[in-house]
């Protein structure tokens, strides 16, 4: 009985995490964070190529890819090749929003692309945009805890 009166009693912690990083983000910081798992696929990239990869996700844009000022709620990035890209690259990230706000009557849309360059990861992935001519792919959120697939199918206009 002891060890039932230390675990948090809020509705939202009850359910289990889906992944380490959803067990990390619902310990550690609360209602307010949650885990999105992804899974990002593209076809007919170089090989031999180091590939940057940025992931976001954004809450009430209504399903239009967002504005340069907008922010995300989460972000990841990683460097990738078009082999790990071709059989797809799983990439887990921290979302982060005010406990009021729920997903509601929003659409939540993530968002996924890569540009070649060097690697270079030093600044923040929730500023970062995708350059004219890189590869992206965007998605509408069903549920949190869904495992969202984004296909790179799209180019940004140089």
């Amino acid at each position: 009985m002891a060890i039932r009166k230390c675990l948090p009693s809020r509705r939202a912690r009850s359910r289990a995490p889906g992944s380490w990083a959803e067990l990390l983000a619902t310990t550690t910081l609360g209602d307010a964070a949650h885990a999105l798992r992804t899974e990002v696929r593209a076809d007919g990239l170089a090989d031999g190529v180091a590939y940057r990869l940025v992931v976001q996700s954004y809450d009430a844009v209504n399903g239009r890819v967002p504005r340069g000022d907008e922010r995300p709620v989460g972000s990841a990035q990683r460097w990738v090749t078009a082999e790990e890209l071709r059989h797809g690259v799983h990439m887990n990230l921290v979302e982060f929003r005010r406990l009021a706000q729920g997903h509601g009557e929003r659409k939540p849309l993530v968002v996924a692309w890569i540009e070649p360059g060097e690697r270079n990861l030093d600044f923040d992935g929730r500023t970062a945009r995708p350059r004219p001519g890189s590869v992206y792919g965007v998605v509408k959120r069903a549920t949190r805890h869904d495992l969202v697939q984004i296909s790179l199918n799209r180019k940004v206009a140089a």
